[in-house]
């Protein structure tokens, strides 16, 4: 029984355990809990117990998508939910590696330190390459203050890093998973395909939103088509940069390019589906307070993180398209520094679920139901 590990769980939103009676009502109401591996109520019970390592060796904590239809039946107001969230949250830390990027990326304290580090290597950056304290001549080019090259190799070294230590905290994960709910033969190669399908068609969100167990209110309504958007809309972004990548380095097509180009126009478009989708989850936690569960640090870190990166992405744009020399290349700067952050710490942010949901999704479409998960 870890009793620290019970605290720190409520320190994380949860609310006291103690008002939950095991009836079992959250894992009935559930549209996506099954008979194989019922959730949220054996997480309960688990975290009253102290149950650590088999409460986070458990696929539940990331199949769990967040509907709140647990919380909205519930006839204790236990708030079965909002635990599940705290387990997601605790989870990303207890797998990180390197740990102490685990507890960087949670712990408020060490927010300037995660924007120093990119800020840092931009500005030495930069004065390696003798721009700094001085700004190119001419019309606003970006690629005159870094080449793009230079921009490049800095993500993709950094980008590296980060996958290993994205790909390790996920296998972290799947063994965990094997110790405490069995399957150890599963072969996820064949599941794979499949899983990403689910992922890409939002079928579990999908399934929360079209097979709610009544008429209660959850506060979630809105949690499909803004994740939806989000996702798809940094898809397009994504893709709009690989294009551009593509561009330059198979064709020569230098930037900047006309906004009427179709790679351009799906930049920002996609930029200003995020942004919407961003400001209802902004507002719909501020609106709604306690009764849509508790926000955490990492919640608002991750909407600060991801707004500001599309923000300044927006406002460099427009500086270069107004020549302001003065501000475009500073707000450019800035802009990269926000993308290293949203990027580079994937493993151990809100942006996490992108590892861990995907694993669970993953382990738990590779085998036959696994035993010891109810």
């Amino acid at each position: 029984m870890d009793l620290g590990f019970k605290r720190e769980i409520l320190g994380r939103g949860a609310p006291d355990l103690t008002a939950c009676y095991q009836c079992g009502t959250c894992s009935v109401v559930c549209p996506i809990s099954t008979a194989d591996n019922p959730f949220p109520r054996k997480e309960m019970i688990w975290v009253q117990w102290g149950l650590k390592e088999r409460a986070l060796g458990n696929s539940s904590i990331w199949l769990c998508h967040q509907c709140a239809s647990c919380t909205a039946y519930c006839p204790r107001d236990a708030g079965p939910a909002s635990l599940m969230a705290a387990l997601r949250e605790y989870s990303t830390r207890h797998f990180a590696v390197p740990a102490f990027m685990g507890r960087a990326v949670s712990d408020p304290r060490f927010l300037p330190l995660l924007f120093a580090v990119p800020a840092l290597l931009f500005l030495a950056l930069l004065a390696s390459l003798g721009q700094l304290g001085r700004l190119p001549e001419g019309p606003v080019v970006f690629s005159k203050l870094i080449p793009i090259l230079h921009v490049e190799i800095v993500f993709m070294a950094a980008m590296t890093l980060s996958g290993l230590g994205a790909l390790t905290g996920g296998v972290r994960y799947w063994k965990a998973m094997q110790a405490h709910m069995g399957g150890e033969g599963r072969a996820p190669a064949q599941a794979l395909a499949p899983t990403v399908l689910a992922i890409l068609r939002h079928r579990k969100f999908g399934e929360c939103r079209t097979h709610p167990a009544g008429r209660r209110r959850t506060f979630k309504e809105h949690l499909h088509p803004t994740h939806l958007a989000v996702f798809w809309g940094f898809l397009g972004l994504v893709a709009t940069t690989t294009s551009v990548g593509i561009g330059i380095y198979a064709f020569g097509y230098l930037t900047p390019w006309p906004l009427w180009h179709p790679v351009k126009i799906l930049g920002n478009a996609s930029g200003v589906v995020v942004l919407g989708a961003l400001v209802v989850f902004a507002y719909r936690r501020v609106a709604d307070g306690q009764q849509a569960g508790k926000s955490t640090y990492p919640d608002w870190l991750f909407l600060g993180v991801l707004g500001g990166t599309t923000l300044t992405g927006f406002l460099s744009e427009l500086l270069r398209l107004v020549d302001a020399r003065g501000v475009a290349y500073p707000m450019y700067t800035i802009h990269l520094v926000f993308v290293f952050v949203l990027l580079v710490y994937v493993p151990y942010s809100k942006f996490s679920h992108l590892v861990y949901r995907t694993t669970a999704m993953l382990y738990a479409a590779s085998g036959p139901p696994a035993k010891g998960s109810s």
